[in-house]
């Protein structure tokens, strides 16, 4: 699918391009792509636990659940994991400033 939305907008460094997703399928499909991949935490389909269910999680549970799909994700390729979603424009940034100094994403 990457490669298909990176030849429609005819664009040829996937190394410059960012997969932000929240399941094993998507830290794959950015790391198959070679673009930097980024793994939602809180509320994922990975986590599996609504935004209640991890609301009513002790504050120990939270961190715990937190750390296990964190982990998931960067043992399946992600450059990156943030807990929500409303991380992701600092997150762009620090990507960028790598990107300046000439870095690619982790996993190749």
């Amino acid at each position: 699918m990457i490669y298909r939305k990176l030849e429609t907008l005819k664009l040829s460094a996937s190394w410059k391009v960012l997969k932000v997703g929240d399941t094993i399928s998507d830290m794959q499909e950015g790391v198959n792509a070679g673009v930097w991949t980024v793994g939602v935490v809180i509320g994922s389909s990975e986590m599996g636990l609504s935004l209640d269910e991890f609301n009513a999680l002790s504050a120990e549970g939270q961190e715990a659940a937190i750390s296990k799909t964190e982990q998931t994700f960067i043992h399946n390729g992600a450059d990156f994991t943030i807990k929500l979603l409303s991380e992701l424009p600092k997150l762009i940034e620090r990507i960028n400033n790598l990107l300046s100094d000439g870095q690619r994403p982790y996993g190749r």
